[in-house]
């Protein structure tokens, strides 16, 4: 499960979170062991954490029952997705972030050699105009 190159970090982690609390691995704690596994391959994938929310902990653990009954685990994977992964969004918000740091610092290095190279195009200071800019 977790060599196949072809499968997200989100999914594998999840895999292995409700396969190992179906095996019933220990006498107790299978669900935590499982979660705490889990989460440590989402972390290592910078995938978030799995960690439903105490609201919801009713309908997920009638999931579990029907994956524990079934053996499929699609519907408890796609419901665990949707409703128990948190740090997405703030993965989510960094990422954009440095695109637009990059964009910004490539941006203002193609105005300074546009500058550089178009000494007639140059703005000048005017300290009697407050709306000017310095020049480059």
């Amino acid at each position: 499960i977790l060599a196949d190159p072809r499968t997200t970090i989100t999914d594998k982690a999840l895999t292995v979170m409700y396969h190992n609390m179906r095996q019933q691995i220990f006498w107790d704690g299978n669900k935590r062991t499982a979660t705490l596994s889990a989460n440590k391959i989402m972390i290592d994938g910078g995938a978030g954490l799995i960690n439903v929310p105490l609201d919801k902990w009713d309908q997920w653990n009638e999931l579990i029952a029907n994956y524990y009954r079934t053996n499929d685990m699609a519907k408890i994977k796609r419901w665990t997705y949707d409703n128990g992964i948190q740090g997405l969004q703030i993965r989510a918000n960094l990422a954009l972030k440095l695109v637009k740091d990059k964009t910004s610092k490539r941006i203002q290095k193609q105005l300074k050699d546009f500058a550089d190279q178009n000494p007639e195009t140059k703005p000048k200071n005017n300290p009697e105009n407050k709306n000017d800019r310095p020049s480059y």
